[in-house]
């Protein structure tokens, strides 16, 4: 009886621990990385420079209506630094985000104040969203603190019928900064544009989902323009954002990324 309890037991871990996708994986080619692909997946969202503009959709039973927040982001990967000013509604404008590694600020002007968001607060929702502040300040790096296995290719995968994805398996180095027990990826063969995540606890529970879609070209890149989060334990839950515009390897002045300009950005 013990030995078949321990069959049990490890058999309900590996259902626990398998990735969600529908069928049969066909190989990747041969010579292909992991790595590989999700740097070309980063480099779809991400620029040295990146600025955008975009409109958040929080959706919740505690809400009588979805939440819509407006804001404008300035995203400089090298600098490992960021800035976030929320446009709307009325009540929040000029609510401000400043990520100068490894810390993220934040001023609130109906109070005047400037305060850092600690350490203990890092998962707690951003601005009622679905979204975390771990989400904002990304100090974890989907690329050097996780090991990438590809592990094939999905055709027809979810949400996507007419393309084709690598399926790759982000598993974090052990001493790594990050939140999640593992990440699963879907990622377009032929542009590298990501098309879901799946994010995983520690015990190899799925928690939380995205997906992207509304898939436009803006240069080389084809960038999806709606991201969808979907918590998996918070039943009626959704954040959805949409860009509305996106500007890859621009220039920013450096009085953009100062606690200064977090009380100037009220307007």
């Amino acid at each position: 009886m013990p030995r078949l309890l321990n069959c049990l037991n490890t058999l309900l871990l590996v259902l626990l621990a398998a990735p969600a996708w529908a069928g049969e994986l066909l190989p990747a080619p041969e010579g292909l990385t992991g790595r590989e692909i999700a740097r070309r997946a980063e480099d779809t969202l991400r620029s040295s420079k990146t600025h955008m503009r975009a409109e958040m959709t929080v959706t919740s039973p505690r809400l009588s209506k979805p939440r819509v927040v407006a804001f404008e982001s300035w995203d400089d990967l090298d600098g490992k630094r960021s800035f976030i000013r929320i446009d709307g509604p009325a009540k929040d404008r000029g609510t401000s985000f400043l990520k100068l590694h490894p810390n993220l600020w934040m001023y609130v002007p109906r109070v005047e104040r400037t305060m850092r968001i600690p350490p203990s607060m890092m998962l707690q929702s951003w601005m009622g969203s679905d979204f975390t502040n771990d989400d904002l300040i990304k100090e974890s790096s989907a690329l050097d603190d996780y090991d990438h296995e590809l592990l094939g290719i999905e055709t027809a995968p979810p949400g996507h019928p007419d393309l084709n994805a690598y399926v790759v398996q982000y598993v974090p180095h052990e001493e790594a900064p990050v939140v999640w027990g593992r990440i699963v990826a879907w990622i377009e063969t032929e542009h590298g544009t990501p098309l879901q995540q799946d994010f995983y606890d520690e015990s190899g529970e799925r928690l939380r989902t995205m997906e992207f879609g509304d898939i436009r070209r803006s240069g080389a890149r084809y960038v999806p323009h709606l991201w969808v989060m979907t918590p998996l334990d918070k039943d009626g839950h959704e954040t959805r954002v949409r860009l509305i515009a996106i500007e890859f390897d621009t220039e920013f002045d450096d009085d953009l990324f100062t606690k200064r300009n977090l009380t100037k950005a009220r307007r």
